[in-house]
């Protein structure tokens, strides 16, 4: 950041501090999301567990080579990861370990109505691109000294030559998957310009909320990127009739409200509900909107659905998409009157 990074502002980390917050459904629904509005997405799995990378049909498999010296065999990932890519540290290199998603779950039928899984815009699906992790991620931070920790944002954010383009403006959202682990909090939020934050509705979720923020003030503070901003909250795995839920809910919209410190983040009105269609898409490394052309499952996939685009409309009016209001407009109709729930007549700009 110190050296004059002025692309697109563009990346935005999703996190929390608490594994099973979220961070991978609301990534893969957004994602989804944006790839039936028609735009392209690049997806930087910065878990060691590989939960987006599995879900989106392409995790690390560990191939045996020959060790450079004796007859040993050695393991080593199939495809460039993260790993490469943080450890080159060179600018614009992110390009070279971009998977694009062509997985059989993750395709999408064009000629199919929006509110049967097809494309926002007739024709038009986006393309999800992938920087996959795997396990070793977990022990990369154990040697990185101050400098380490810009290593990400040099390869995403710099052009690879002088006059060139950085890879995330190849790109019209970069979605950044975050770990718990501190170091690699760190070195993903460095390499955005926005953080998101999702949590459960129950105690531990709630309680990690100030957390998070003390990570991001952390980073604003002590790692010379006070341009990075919580842009809000997205509830996970809600149960509205759940009285403590609403009671957790409440208290933390109070507690932003009172201005109370580490309660900065906004707190948006959508509510990914608790539902096993979602379970039931990363099982078959397929998007939520697939289940949209089924009968079974429907209901609760279009609910899922629309409150991922409502969530991911409200993303694109926040970093200033120039398509935000057009692709908003598209979307209040394409869903038919009958089928529109709740998160669409309260959804905001």
């Amino acid at each position: 950041m110190r050296r004059g990074i002025t692309t697109m502002k563009n990346v935005i980390a999703v996190t929390m501090r608490k594994g099973g917050a979220g961070k991978t459904t609301e990534t893969l629904l957004i994602a989804d999301a944006l790839s039936r509005f028609g735009l392209n997405v690049l997806v930087i799995d910065m878990d060691p567990q590989g939960n987006a990378s599995l879900a989106l049909g392409r995790p690390v498999a560990m191939i045996a080579v020959d060790a450079r010296i004796g007859k040993s065999k050695l393991e080593e990932p199939d495809v460039l990861t993260v790993i490469e890519v943080i450890n080159s540290g060179e600018d614009g290199v992110a390009d070279e370990a971009i998977l694009v998603i062509n997985t059989p779950g993750w395709t999408y039928d064009i000629d199919a109505p929006f509110h049967r899984g097809g494309p926002l815009r007739p024709g038009k699906i986006g393309t999800i691109g992938l920087i996959p992790a795997y396990e070793a991620l977990e022990d990369l931070p154990s040697s990185w000294k101050p400098a380490d920790f810009e290593r990400l944002a040099q390869t995403l954010l710099l052009p690879a030559e002088q006059g060139g383009v950085s890879p995330n403006q190849r790109w019209d959202v970069v979605l950044i998957d975050t770990a718990i682990n501190h170091r690699l909090g760190v070195q993903a939020v460095k390499a955005a310009y926005y953080a998101l934050f999702v949590t459960n509705a129950e105690k531990f979720g709630v309680d990690a909320i100030p957390k998070t923020m003390r990570l991001i003030k952390d980073v604003r503070e002590n790692y010379y990127h006070d341009g990075i901003d919580v842009m809000g909250l997205v509830w996970n795995a809600y149960v509205p009739r759940q009285n403590t839920a609403r009671a957790l809910t409440s208290d933390a919209t109070q507690y932003h409200e009172a201005g109370l410190e580490h309660w900065e983040a906004p707190i948006w009105p959508f509510e990914i509900p608790k539902t096993t269609v979602i379970s039931d898409s990363h099982d078959m490394a397929a998007p939520v909107s697939a289940f949209l052309s089924t009968s079974e499952k429907r209901d609760m996939a279009a609910r899922v659905c629309q409150v991922a685009e409502a969530t991911t409309l409200r993303l694109l009016d926040e970093i200033g998409h120039p398509l935000a209001s057009e692709l908003r407009a598209a979307w209040k109709q394409a869903w038919p009157e009958k089928e529109q729930t709740e998160v669409m007549k309260k959804d905001v700009a």
